[in-house]
């Protein structure tokens, strides 16, 4: 279409250039040739209209960024990636720019066959980190579960502000859009009508420069009409006693566990209906432990009669009583969790997790949105120091070469990062059959008797342990680590351990594991008189 417009307009000069010679003579003649100015200037008109449109949509993509890097001041750069990497808004808006954008500006530069242009981005666009579809909609999901879990105004949330925390970052009427709309294809209708609502108030500020109004009101519109159809298929499945506690059930939709994971383990029974609740809930920083509980909590000193500890005794903290939870901090110093961080970096990868059926492969996680890496004791003399540390503190033996414990895990989360309510054992309550289907090198070394999960960083906000069976969540602290038993003494598994990684609102999250296996602690963890313990 361009290149027809140039011709056209080339076309034209000529008919100029072929009469011009007497057009002087006579006003007539001027008329004529004024009139045929007229046509090249609609066609530069045109030329400059439809150039100015291109760079109109560079120019935004250029203050889209602007509003991201500019405005978080500070002239350390390492300082401003921190404040870049680890707000949601900026990392969904990075996300958006380099997928969504981004195809915006290659049409509009394909159009021209600008090819230095596009070959100089076509470069940059076949870098292997350069976001694709999945992690636009992994963003976009991040933002929807954050601010369904910490029940955040959307107003505000839309804003910059993270739970009193304000920030720079924003979202337009276009990324509300966007967030009601996967909402909608996740089932969650109300959530979704909440987004668009904010969207169509944010299109009216911005003129309609991101998105018109009328069409987020088709949208709105097809929300509410899903809602009152799922509402009242709910009516008729669900008793109107359940329908009324509100604080157990919001909205009995079709919704998957990242949106409103509430309803979906109160219809599979596959939790107690308050799990999910009670997960949010600590996740939001809300205390659920009643004080004559919390008046028997205890901290001290621990030595185990260890001489290595009487100089440095462990600092305990007890959080729950029964399942026994402890915090053991300043556990690990600050070089040491930058030698973890650099020895793990370089091996990330996207977090997976036991498929369903014992004995298959894992499978990509959905329910933990973070990278692992896995680190032998051999691969540096600070994870064999780390090990005997371990094995010091909980009395426990965790030589992973003799297959005592698994080698560490080290996991970074995301953009919202967070890991479902899960249980850390992997044997028990299974059936022989898919017993059978495990390997008999794992059957031999037994389950995983108990947890030590290392802070790696301190979060800005959320990123907490919720263990909502237990009432209590453990705040990540630098240099800390949490530790409980997944199995009783009797052997059998403790379903009260059921625990999961809150979402990460702001900033980052770095922690690593040491799962403690069964067999090994056969005298170290004897067997108690009641048979039920």
């Amino acid at each position: 279409m361009m290149g027809f417009k140039i011709r056209q307009m080339l076309y034209v000069m000529l008919i100029i250039h072929r009469v011009s010679g007497d057009m002087h003579s006579a006003s007539a003649d001027l008329a004529s040739v004024f009139q045929l100015e007229q046509q090249v200037v609609n066609v530069l008109s045109d030329l400059v209209s439809q150039t100015e449109t291109k760079l109109g949509v560079v120019r935004q993509y250029l203050k889209e960024y602007e509003k991201s890097a500019i405005r978080e001041t500070t002239d350390d750069n390492n300082e401003l990636m921190e404040r870049l990497t680890g707000n949601p808004i900026h990392a969904y808006r990075l996300m958006k720019r380099l997928y969504f954008d981004w195809q915006l500006i290659e049409k509009e530069i394909k159009t021209d066959d600008w090819q230095t242009t596009l070959t100089k981005l076509e470069e940059v666009r076949n870098n292997e980190k350069f976001p694709q579809e999945e992690d636009f909609l992994g963003a976009t999901s991040a933002l929807v579960r954050l601010q369904d879990t910490y029940e955040l105004n959307i107003t505000e949330l839309v804003r910059g502000n993270l739970r009193g925390r304000q920030t720079h970052a924003e979202l337009t009427a276009l990324d509300c859009l966007f967030m009601g709309k996967h909402a909608f294809d996740e089932g969650a209708y109300a959530r979704a009508v909440e987004w668009l609502e904010e969207s169509y108030i944010l299109a009216g500020l911005e003129n309609n420069q991101t998105i018109r109004q009328d069409h987020i009101m088709e949208v709105i519109q097809k929300a509410i009409d899903k809602h009152d159809e799922a509402l009242q298929e709910a009516q008729q499945r669900v008793p109107m006693a359940v329908l009324s506690d509100t604080k157990s059930f919001r909205l009995p939709l079709k919704e998957k566990p990242a949106v409103l994971q509430r309803n979906e383990m109160i219809r599979s029974r596959k939790y107690d209906r308050d799990d999910a609740a009670k997960f949010n809930a600590l996740c939001r920083g809300e205390s659920l432990l009643s004080e004559e509980i919390l008046a028997q909590l205890k901290c001290w000193y621990e030595t185990h009669e260890e001489p290595y500890l009487f100089l440095m005794p462990i600092k305990i903290e007890q959080n729950s009583i029964r399942p026994a939870i402890y915090t053991f901090h300043d556990v690990l110093s600050d070089v040491e969790i930058e030698t973890i961080k650099e020895l793990a970096t370089p091996m990330l990868a996207r977090a997976k997790v036991l498929a369903k059926q014992a004995g298959s492969k894992t499978t990509v996680s959905n329910v933990r949105t973070s990278k692992t890496a896995w680190l032998a004791d051999k691969l540096h003399p600070l994870l064999h120091r780390i090990s005997q540390r371990i094995a010091l503190a909980t009395g426990l033996r965790v030589n992973s070469s003799l297959d005592e414990a698994e080698i560490l895990q080290v996991a970074n989360y995301g953009i919202g990062g967070h890991y479902s309510p899960h249980h850390d054992y992997l044997m028990k309550g299974k059936t022989d059959e898919e017993l059978g289907k495990m390997d008999a090198r794992e059957l031999a070394v037994g389950d995983r008797i108990a947890t030590f999960m290392f802070y790696l960083n301190d979060v800005e906000r959320g990123g907490s342990t919720a263990f909502p069976r237990a009432d209590v969540a453990v705040k990540p602290v630098k240099g800390g680590a949490a530790f409980w038993y997944n199995l009783k003494r009797n052997g059998q598994s403790d379903p009260d351990t059921l625990h999961g990684a809150c979402p990460v609102l702001l900033g980052h999250k770095w922690v690593s594991n040491k799962w403690i296996r069964e067999t090994a602690q056969t005298f170290n963890r004897p067997c108690l008189l009641d048979p039920n313990e």
